[in-house]
Parts: C-alpha cells; sequence; structure tokens
C-alpha cells in the first residue's frame, strides 16, 4: 500500500525525543541517541510530531508500506497505560521520606566482609581497619598509636 508517512534524517536528528513524545501512536522511539520511526503500521501520517522537531529532521514521504493498524496502536497504548500504572502503585505503595535526610533510617550490607578485616589488638605499626565503608572518605580522628 503507497500511503504517506513520515522519515527521519538522522543526521539532522539531535536526540532531544521531542517527536517521539508528540507521537501519540508509539511509532517513533529513541534508539542509540537518535530518533526512529519503530514501526511503519503505527504511523498515522497525521504529523503530530513534525512541529515539535527543532532542527527539522522529519518529513512526509509517500511511501510503499504496511496499513495503518489502529487495533495494534490500541494494543500497544493499553500495554503502555498499565505498565505507567503498575509503577505509580509500586511508587504510591513506598512512602517517600520527608525531613532531615540525617534522621532517616538506613541500614547498611555488611555481608562483603571478610575474616582478615578483624583488626588485631593494638601494637606499634598497627594500621586499624575502618568498618566505615558506606562513607565517601574516612577519617580518623586520633591516631592509634598517639602520645597521649
Amino acid at each position: 500500500m503507497v500511503r504517506q508517512i513520515i522519515q527521519i534524517d538522522e543526521e539532522k536528528c539531535n536526540g532531544c525525543g521531542i517527536c517521539a513524545d508528540a507521537c501519540h501512536e508509539g511509532a517513533i522511539a529513541i534508539i542509540d541517541g537518535k530518533a526512529k520511526l519503530t514501526r511503519d503500521d503505527y504511523c498515522d501520517g497525521f504529523g503530530d510530531c513534525l512541529p515539535g522537531c527543532p532542527t527539522g529532521a522529519i518529513s512526509f514521504i509517500e511511501k510503499d508500506t504496511l496499513a495503518y493498524d489502529e487495533e495494534a496502536v490500541m494494543e500497544n497504548k493499553r500495554k503502555k497505560e498499565e505498565a505507567a500504572a503498575a509503577a505509580k502503585k509500586a511508587a504510591a505503595a513506598k512512602p517517600a521520606f520527608t525531613g532531615c535526610p540525617g534522621s532517616r533510617m538506613a541500614s547498611f550490607d555488611r555481608t562483603n566482609e571478610d575474616a582478615s578485616a578483624q583488626a588485631p589488638a593494638p601494637s606499634a605499626g598497627y594500621s586499624p581497619v575502618s568498618q566505615l565503608a558506606q562513607w565517601p572518605c574516612q577519617i580518623k580522628l586520633v591516631p592509634v598509636n598517639a602520645p597521649y
């Protein structure tokens, strides 16, 4: 079937994703940083994506391709809506923490400890092994072999 469909010039495309958001049918996706027409049968040829492109990478062409499949588009939309609803429900089930980040409860995974990390008794030349692995920096305020 020869019909009007969009064509995306990858040289002009900057990968902003405006066209993918504007495409109500889900025919355009950002793949490897560029917009691509993923399915010809999802493109209705109306060009909702055309005015959103800031670089002018989208144009219309006449092409011998598959007919527009409205049922497949509706099924794809339904699947996306279900996935979005499930993600929203999962986010709502876990309440967001509000308040001072320092008062938030935290637990640390200490399963990576090995037997060699056990500190020996303090003696001359002893270098302590810090157990504060979750901190970005480890501060030793008082040396263990200080004379005071």
